[in-house]
């Protein structure tokens, strides 16, 4: 795309990419891959489950570290490998024997300060106290699975807090000097616990409290990751419906918190059967996940606009097995899905768009218009673009001007929003231009059970 400067303009920046709407709204809808990982069954002691995955890049291969349940009951973590998602079933499996006892749950990230990486797990031991906690193991030769250190604790002493005195699945992320450990305690409490990058992996201290609510309504594996290009964090915690998993998502400006809700009902999830599209339906639980990350390093980063998730799922039959441990969990990907709406305004390239101190108002009309000419002249059917325009007094006094070649409709319409202050949200069915202070939040027409996204290519 080439942008021109026009007289009246000291100064037209580069485009911005579009901030993605879910940021702003809170809706997520999911295509989900089938089973692409199952239980190995060619063994002495066949497994029940592959689940809890965690995985990077690296090296041109994806390493992928998951739990094992076999049928005799033990519970320990499994490692593979492989180039193409397609070929992950048929990777070798190589059990992690780092404990004659239960360990699993496994986060996997390379600590930069020690150009390590770094195994973060939980582990049981009926010879010690507390029984349970969180351990770490380190390598410097991450595809090389005999290579991990013998398991270390990184916390000695019970865990403060929590009706039970639990704690469970355990994650760390790092900001620029600290690290910190996140975990739930199957009760309906969110933790955290902080170091300096410096202590780590030890050094903790005592727990703070971030959430609460009821067990089914916050239950376990929590997920934080910072969002790329800002100064933004995510965090997924995964809820109980009646017979299935699903998860729930809150945003924060700073680890420390306060997490404010972004997709955190039932009604409303980030990832649920209710907003995962399947063209075989093969599970009704979105189960203990793991977002992919545009880095393996201890920031945790990923692309908002590229949104993957690895989980376990099971269908309703298997979900109903007597015991936790006999669920037949598979290891599945959900990929974003993006609005028909969207995938219009980024199919529309203008040859050309010529404005010069317009209002907003005008230049959105403007678009609508050689959006319209431009379908109508190549046969297609004419589609407008709704568009809701919000201002404030600032807003409704700014005028825009812009000359620009292959421009698509969305960038210009960021384009617009960037001149004038104001916030393009794109809606199933429409996008709003508003002022960046406003709540914007979805309309009746744009609820998940109505007129569900098509797929991305």
């Amino acid at each position: 795309m080439k942008l021109h400067l026009l007289p009246s303009l000291c100064l037209i920046a580069t485009l911005h990419g579009a901030e993605p709407a879910w940021l702003s709204t809170g809706e997520f809808q999911w295509e989900s891959s089938p089973p692409l990982i199952g239980p190995a069954t060619d063994t002495a002691d066949p497994d029940v489950a592959l689940k809890d995955p965690t995985l990077v890049f690296h090296e041109g291969k994806w390493h992928l570290f998951a739990t094992h349940r076999r049928a005799s009951g033990k519970v320990d973590m499994q490692y593979l490998s492989f180039t193409d998602w397609k070929d992950a079933d048929k990777a070798t499996r190589h059990t992690l024997d780092f404990h004659d006892q239960y360990h699993c749950a496994p986060q996997v990230f390379f600590f930069t300060p020690h150009r390590k990486w770094y195994l973060i797990y939980q582990l049981a031991d009926e010879r010690r106290a507390p029984k349970m906690g969180p351990f770490f193991s380190t390598t410097t030769t991450l595809s090389d699975p005999k290579s991990w250190s013998k398991p270390q604790p990184m916390i000695e002493t019970l865990p403060e807090g929590g009706d039970k005195m639990r704690w469970i699945d355990f994650w760390v992320i790092c900001d620029a000097t600290k690290a910190h450990l996140f975990y739930t305690s199957d009760d309906g409490h969110f933790w955290r616990r902080e170091t300096t990058k410096t202590s780590f992996p030890l050094g903790w201290s005592k727990p703070e409290l971030l959430l609460k609510d009821t067990k089914d309504e916050l239950f376990e594996a929590s997920h934080t990751y910072k969002l790329k290009g800002r100064e933004q964090y995510l965090t997924l915690i995964e809820a109980m419906a009646p017979g299935q998993r699903y998860y729930k998502a809150w945003l924060a400006d700073k680890l420390e918190g306060p997490w404010k809700p972004l997709a955190a009902t039932r009604e409303h999830p980030f990832a649920s059967s209710a907003n995962v599209t399947q063209k075989e339906p093969w599970t009704t639980s979105i189960s203990h996940g793991e977002l992919i990350r545009s880095s393996n390093d201890e920031m945790l980063e990923i692309d908002p606009a590229n949104l993957r998730f690895v989980f376990q799922g099971v269908d309703d039959e298997g979900y109903k097995a007597k015991k936790y441990g006999s669920i037949p969990w598979k290891i599945g990907i959900l990929d974003f899905r993006i609005s028909f709406l969207e995938e219009t305004l980024n199919r529309i390239v203008f040859p050309k768009v010529s404005l010069r101190g317009a209002t907003v108002e005008e230049a959105m009309e403007y678009l609508h218009v050689k959006s319209r000419d431009m379908q109508l002249a190549s046969g297609e059917r004419a589609g407008g673009v709704n568009s809701v325009l919000r201002t404030d007094e600032k807003a409704s006094a700014a005028t825009v001007s812009m000359s620009a070649e292959n421009i698509s409709y969305r960038d210009a319409l960021e384009e617009l929003a960037r001149q004038s202050g104001l916030r393009l949200t794109i809606f199933r069915h429409r996008v709003m231009l508003a002022p960046k202070a406003d709540k914007i939040s979805a309309g009746p027409s744009e609820s998940a059970s109505e007129d569900p996204f098509r797929a991305r290519p």
